[in-house]
């Protein structure tokens, strides 16, 4: 049995003077302490790869949650869709192009006629643009009755196409008991230019 006396006569510093148990006591420490900073440093990568590795489940959890929901939703959004497509084609069957336009004014003109109207004035205007669309401005004059009057705006306003009248004024025509009013008034129509101002843009 190893004394005390003896354990504080060994010189640490001084390996050659050890005596052999003591080597062979320090080669165990020594290897012991580099077994244990070994699996200290194995244990501290496998602890940084778990962390790593946790972090990439939460992050393909989230996108995955992600991708769930927008699949999901993607009914709803196709059904949005094709309600959207059907209401710019109701709108743009509302609003004609410039071939569809000149047919448009042929059925104001016979709107007009229809309720026994004389057309004193018919000058549609320069056209403002906005955007997809054109606003067409129309100046009409027509003669005869209330009534007739009356009769031709609400057909103006039961037309597919959008037409508003504007600026409506009446005025009596002639003999007063004859019943004859002059009117004037502005319609409004709008024309579909969206092919049209896409080519310009691509040309500018």
């Amino acid at each position: 049995m190893i004394s005390l006396d003896e354990l504080q006569e060994i010189d640490i510093q001084d390996p050659m003077v050890w005596p052999p148990w003591f080597t062979w006591l320090m080669g165990v420490v020594a290897a012991v302490a580099l077994v244990g900073a070994g699996w200290y440093f194995v244990l501290q990568d496998q602890q940084n790869m778990l962390v790593a590795k946790q972090r990439e489940e939460t992050t393909l959890t989230q996108t995955y949650r992600s991708k769930a929901a927008m699949v999901a939703s993607l009914p709803a959004y196709e059904k949005q869709m094709g309600q959207v497509k059907k209401m710019l084609a109701e709108m743009e069957y509302a609003l004609p192009d410039s071939q569809a336009m000149a047919s448009l004014l042929t059925e104001i003109t016979n709107a007009v006629l229809s309720q026994g109207l004389t057309i004193t004035l018919f000058q549609p205007r320069d056209e403002v643009p906005y955007g997809v669309y054109a606003m067409v401005p129309i100046d009409i004059e027509v003669m005869g009755g209330f009534h007739q009057v009356a009769e031709f705006v609400s057909t103006i306003s039961a037309m597919d196409r959008i037409v508003t009248v504007r600026n409506l004024s009446m005025r009596q025509t002639g003999d007063d008991t004859a019943g004859q009013l002059t009117t004037s008034a502005s319609l409004v129509t709008y024309r579909y230019v969206g092919a049209e101002a896409t080519k310009q843009d691509k040309s500018g």
